[in-house]
């Protein structure tokens, strides 16, 4: 039973950053590189920006994907745990370990609200 829900909670989650997780990204990198603060980014070839500015840029997508992921992943992982289903997954990528773990946490929550309404 774990190792099925393990396997259906990574399927979920990949399925859920396919559809939305990466679209809310690229959203929230687009309006972040809109910003003052970030023009020095901004530019039509990649190539053109320094080592630096290389590495400025992946962390600012980075913290755009975790922000993204943990909105998405911990929104899901409650409405499932709503419906009665609680999920461990895994992630193979460091910067996608913050949804997961709100995929779980969020989950247990839902299934504890729950079930305290049913007891109640």
């Amino acid at each position: 039973m774990l190792l099925k829900n393990i396997l259906i909670a990574t399927g979920i989650m990949w399925l859920l950053s396919i559809l939305f997780v990466k679209p809310l990204t690229l959203h929230l990198l687009k309006k972040k590189l809109n910003e003052p603060n970030y023009a020095h980014l901004r530019g039509n070839d990649p190539e053109e920006l320094n080592d630096d500015q290389k590495k400025e840029l992946a962390s600012l997508a980075t913290k755009c994907y975790i922000l993204a992921d943990v909105l998405v992943l911990g929104i899901a992982g409650f409405i499932a745990g709503l419906l009665g289903y609680w999920f461990i997954g895994i992630s193979l990528e460091a910067k996608g370990w913050p949804g997961v773990l709100a995929f779980i946490f969020a989950s247990f929550t839902g299934v504890i609200i729950k079930s305290n309404l049913l007891s109640s």
